[in-house]
């Protein structure tokens, strides 16, 4: 006879799980209803922020080399700051030197180097004020200089003018200032007829003639050529455009 030997299965419950039916006890219980499956509760997963591609074009965006057509230079909106053209041109001569610096105003729609280099042609010309006074001039941009040569917006140049009275208009000299109206530098006046250059070089000597010592003068003649310091920006009285000293002496 063969003993058939019982063996019981022992179930330990854990703690944590007293008093929850398990899913296998359910199914062989019959329960026909639907069972819940808690999910468990997880972080959600970072989303990468999306990264910018950009293409590259097939050649490279045209830069703006030049002004756009019928754009106006700026001759005045003051930004009330100058500079100092860095440089040196030497004196025609070794006797009676007189420095001097050029200072154009931030934001003048020019070109330092080119209006430096136009001042001292003109001071150095032949028929300029070194054929009429022991003097020759010499640019530098040190503190040092004897006079300042000044391009300035009409609004900074009625600043720099006080206690004359220029008007948004003209130029002056002042102590060591000889101010340069950028509006006139720009477009000269009617009775030039176009002729920018000339006027310029009038502008300068008529300027710097103050600061040598001279007065203003009157025309004399009609239809001769008016003394450079004449206020010839103002009109001519008759008499026709000149830029030089040597040409109508004062």
């Amino acid at each position: 006879m063969t003993a058939l030997a019982v063996l019981g299965t022992v179930v330990v419950v854990h703690p944590d799980v007293t008093g929850r039916r398990s899913l296998a006890a359910e199914v062989v219980a019959g329960a026909n209803a639907p069972v819940a499956i808690e999910t468990p509760i997880t972080a959600p997963t970072p989303v990468p922020t999306p990264t910018q591609h950009f293409t590259t074009p097939q050649r490279p965006a045209p830069t703006l080399t030049r002004k756009p057509k019928g754009a106006k230079p700026n001759i005045t909106v003051s930004s009330g700051k100058l500079g100092v053209v860095p440089g040196f041109d030497k004196a025609t001569g070794m006797r009676d030197k007189l420095t001097y610096r050029v200072e154009i105003e931030e934001g003048l729609s020019v070109n330092g180097p080119a209006v430096a280099a136009a001042i001292h042609k003109t001071l150095t010309d032949a028929r300029g004020w070194q054929a009429v006074h022991p003097v020759n001039f010499e640019r530098t941009d040190k503190v040092t200089a004897d006079l300042r040569i000044i391009l300035a917006t009409p609004t900074m140049t009625d600043k720099l003018c006080l206690p004359l009275d220029t008007g948004g208009e003209v130029s002056c000299r002042v102590e060591d200032r000889v101010v340069l109206n950028a509006k006139r530098w720009t477009y000269a006046v009617p009775a030039y007829n176009g002729d920018v250059v000339l006027y310029r070089q009038y502008l300068i000597n008529h300027e710097v003639g103050h600061a040598l010592g001279h007065g203003h003068s009157t025309c004399e003649k009609a239809k001769s050529p008016a003394p450079v310091m004449m206020q010839q920006t103002k009109g001519l009285d008759g008499c026709r455009p000149n830029a030089w000293p040597t040409i109508k002496a004062t």
